[in-house]
């Protein structure tokens, strides 16, 4: 979806400029933006896989480390032999075996969900939906177990919102149409998963925002120099083809809400 503006008066999405073309009010600085909505299976989805593993991983290896320096403080090295050799390592990757397994079911559970991106002046932004909301579906995204109102099919489970101020860190997967915005640098805070149709516009927006700060870890070809122009491109990003978008990659990792959805969204109900 191309860039468009919002105008409050109108209600609909407009080109972008100063004066809506419809009514002719003024449309606000921060009216336009890039807006689309992607639907995502979370067990299939290795976003939603990453948000548990990279806490559960480091903290069975945590684990692990603590108590091997336990034991060779109070033993020595015999002892640490003694405890690798007794199967300690075995049981816990069992246990996170386990864990994993636990995991997987859950994922599995929810089923579907809808995401609403929004990329603006202010920052990026998220909002995630349910459709058809079960009171299982519910539990397993830590919601409250209620059914919604008869003829609302869709509800809303959340948001995240990052200003672009906070941004540390930007990566790219082209080739599956992934952005990722880290706020710091080595935390996944949105993994943004565009089209075909929005990922210019979001590059573009990452080029006018953060281009010019040195501090943020962008691809280069997304820098500007000081005359405004694009940096001296070292890689090529094109846009991914439409059949890929359904397809996850692994990773090495993982503010003010927009002032509009990007185009009209069933009806709804916020959760408490």
């Amino acid at each position: 979806m191309a860039r468009t503006a919002y105008c409050k008066k109108c209600g609909k999405e407009v080109e972008p400029g100063e004066i809506c073309p419809l009514c002719g009010t003024r449309l606000g600085k921060n009216s336009a933006h890039a807006a689309w909505c992607v639907e995502r299976t979370p067990v299939r989805d290795w976003m939603y896989w990453n948000s548990v593993m990279r806490v559960l991983l480091p903290g069975g290896l945590a684990i692990l480390v603590l108590v091997l320096a336990l034991e060779g403080i109070s033993g020595g090295m015999e002892a640490v032999e003694k405890m690798i050799s007794s199967g300690f390592p075995a049981v816990l990757a069992i246990l996170l075996a386990t864990a994993a397994a636990v995991v997987f079911a859950v994922l599995l559970m929810q089923g579907k969900e809808l995401s609403d991106f929004v990329v603006d002046s202010r920052g990026i932004h998220e909002t995630r939906y349910l459709p058809d909301p079960t009171p299982l579906k519910m539990l397993t995204r830590m919601k409250a177990p209620r059914i919604p109102e008869e003829g609302v099919k869709v509800i809303k489970i959340g948001e995240r919102h990052l200003a672009w101020k906070d941004v540390e860190r930007v990566q790219l997967w082209p080739e599956k149409c992934m952005v990722l915005f880290y706020a710091p640098g080595w935390w996944l805070r949105i993994p943004v998963a565009c089209t075909p149709f929005s990922w210019e516009d979001v590059m573009d927006y990452i080029r006018e925002k953060l281009g010019k700060k040195k501090k943020v870890r962008i691809p280069d070809f997304l820098r500007e120099e000081s005359g405004g122009r694009p940096a001296r491109q070292r890689e090529v990003y094109s846009a991914p083809a439409p059949e890929v978008m359904g397809e996850q990659i692994s990773m090495e990792e993982m503010s003010e809400p927009a002032e509009n959805p990007a185009e009209d969204t069933p009806e709804m109900e916020q959760l408490p």
